[in-house]
């Protein structure tokens, strides 16, 4: 091994460049490797500089012998102040230094002694497929470059190899769960039969992928997730992936079509003998039927009658449905390699505790909370200061033995007819893909994801409730609000129900305004917009804040609502006395219990 170094050189580049004769010899490497994969290919690394470059910082090593021909690549990525990984890390379902067998661990070994050369210390190297001899090579690449070395499991992707399949009578696949995807189809297609379609090629794709990323974000709202299609970069990766893969025929879009409507969705590839389950989604409505179940069973199918289709491969992810399909797998490992032997030694008691905490769920999921709150005390200090944060934390001890908390509650029937009135903003009903467009448009808003997230779970929880948007004509989301029955409404600033005031009455609650839009003044529109529908059904509306929330108050009153009544919560423990006083005349009326 130690003789035939020599005859390799890295180049090291810091981009990836746009380059035919480049891209002509890093394929063509791909096809050499003993498992070559789509995510290998000159194209996925590119789109990934596209989309995520000036984040990630590539690192491309390319390895060249005496005739300067290109027997190795390394794409990897050394963000500022992280270790290096692979450049696609985050994207591809396996990562692989691309050379051929013979010379993978002259090449692997290399390129960790390049690394350490270029005074990196820490390497993090995931989705690593097991079966690599590169992988094999890393141990001893490690010891002879002075790193430390960890490997734990990250994934075992989940196959489907054709040629193990059982068959029925008729030379089909025995594929799971029949009966139930032939009552499914029936039911999908009450209006029109279900039809799988392929599309390949960009022209076509482009047009679709937008819907396609509306759908996969509302499908995780659904599911009380945040998708990472909601992030620009990702759409932008996606995007761009198939319009580089596209010519070469690898880039696949499945759809099954319910006449004009799509129901389900799978961005996938089409690559050397495999077919890739990669990115799937389905409409929320239709998922008593099991869309995605029904398309993956349909495309496992046809793969099995395509002659060139050795296997699927279906992914990252230990996902049931895919483990009732799957007759084979293929594992990957999560690597680390530090100079530092402490880090090393913190690496694999971590873990080891995260391994241990796994076993037991009451205590994994307890841990994970007690994480949550570290990283919010963290970030308050970070944003508030110590003082502040200390004043906060005191504020909160003393309210837990005793506190006392005022809402005020207004008739929102007459708001003030002098309230600017424009054309140019809409209100619109909140709806799952409603949601999905605001959660793409506002994917660095923390605090706006979270409240969508939460309009996720009252679309499913509360039938009685309505969700209302303000827009305007670009499609920017201004603010949104709710309404729902005063009866049995929850008030949580009170933990505790009241009467409503009139039969019929609605309350309008739980309003945000995306931190981009704040200061413009949409609380009031909206709610004025809210109230002129619910007076139409012949309802009326109220609403409601805390007293210490000024810019809800000041809106409110702003908007020329009228303050009818306030409700006081006294507290202290676990006791509580509910006092109510009309804002005219203050007579009060009283109910006590144990909260």
């Amino acid at each position: 091994m130690i003789s035939h170094r020599p005859a390799l050189r890295v180049t090291i580049l810091r981009e990836i460049p746009d380059d035919f004769l480049l891209r002509e010899q890093w394929n063509a490497l791909v096809l050499q490797t003993q498992s070559p994969q789509v995510f290998y290919t000159y194209e996925w690394a590119r789109a990934v500089q596209f989309a995520y470059g000036q984040s990630l910082c590539p690192l491309l090593m390319l390895g060249r012998d005496d005739n300067q021909g290109l027997v190795g690549v390394a794409a990897l990525a050394a963000p500022s102040g992280g270790p290096v990984s692979f450049l696609c890390a985050n994207t591809g379902d396996y990562c692989d230094f691309v050379v051929n067998e013979r010379q993978a661990a002259v090449f692997a070994t290399l390129v960790v002694d390049t690394l350490r050369q270029q005074s990196y210390r820490d390497i993090v190297l995931t989705n690593f497929p097991e079966d690599s001899p590169c992988y094999a090579a890393l141990h001893s690449a490690a010891r002879s470059s002075g790193f430390h070395i960890h490997a734990r499991t990250a994934y075992v992707c989940s196959q489907v190899r054709l040629s193990t399949m059982d068959v029925n009578a008729n030379g089909k696949p025995a594929l799971p769960r029949q009966k139930m995807v032939r009552r499914s189809l029936r039911a999908i297609g009450e209006a029109a039969p279900p039809v799988m379609t392929r599309e390949t090629k960009w022209e076509e794709i482009h047009g679709l992928l937008p819907d396609f990323f509306r759908a996969h974000v509302a499908r995780f709202l659904f599911t009380d997730r945040i998708s990472n299609l909601v992030r620009p970069e990702r759409r932008q990766f996606l995007s761009e992936l198939a319009h580089l893969l596209s010519p070469a025929g690898w880039l696949c879009l499945s759809r099954m079509n319910a006449g004009p409507r799509t129901v389900s969705w799978n961005y996938g590839f089409e690559f050397r003998a495999t077919w890739f389950w990669y990115q799937p989604t389905f409409v929320n409505d239709l998922e008593k039927y099991s869309p995605g179940f029904v398309l993956l069973s349909k495309l496992i199918e046809e793969a099995a009658q395509n002659p060139g289709v050795e296997s699927v491969d279906l992914g990252l992810g230990a996902e049931a449905y895919k483990e009732a399909f799957a007759n084979a797998g293929r594992r990957t490992m999560y690597v680390t390699l530090h100079r530092s032997l402490a880090k090393h030694w913190i690496e694999m008691a971590r873990y080891q505790a995260a391994t241990a905490l796994a076993a037991r769920p009451a205590a994994e999921q307890a841990a994970r909370g007690l994480v949550a709150r570290a990283d919010a005390l963290r970030t308050r200090l970070r944003r508030d200061g110590v003082k502040s944060t200390l004043a906060w934390f005191l504020s909160r001890l003393r309210g837990w033995f005793f506190s006392r908390e005022e809402v005020f509650f207004y008739d929102l029937t007459n708001p003030n007819g002098a309230l600017p009135e424009s054309d140019e903003l809409f209100l619109k009903t909140i709806d799952f893909d409603l949601l999905a467009d605001a959660a793409m448009q506002n994917a660095n808003d923390e605090g706006t994801l979270a409240y969508l997230l939460r309009c996720a779970r009252r679309l499913r929880m509360e039938p009685d409730s309505v969700g209302f948007a303000l827009t305007n004509p670009a499609g920017e989301f201004l603010h949104f609000t709710w309404a729902g029955p005063f009866e049995n409404f929850y008030w949580s600033e009170l933990s505790s129900r009241l009467p409503s005031p009139s039969h019929g009455s609605m309350v309008l609650f739980d309003s945000w305004t995306p931190v981009s839009q704040r200061g413009r003044g949409y609380y009031g529109p909206t709610l004025s917009r809210v109230v002129a529908r619910i007076r139409r059904e012949g309802k009326r509306a109220w609403g409601f804040s805390a007293s210490t929330n000024t810019s809800s108050v000041r809106g409110l009153e702003k908007a020329g609502f009228q303050r009818c009544f306030s409700v006081f919560r006294y507290r202290c423990l676990w006791w509580q006395k509910i006092v109510q006083r009309n804002t005219a005349a203050p007579a009060p009326s009283t109910s006590s219990r144990p909260v």
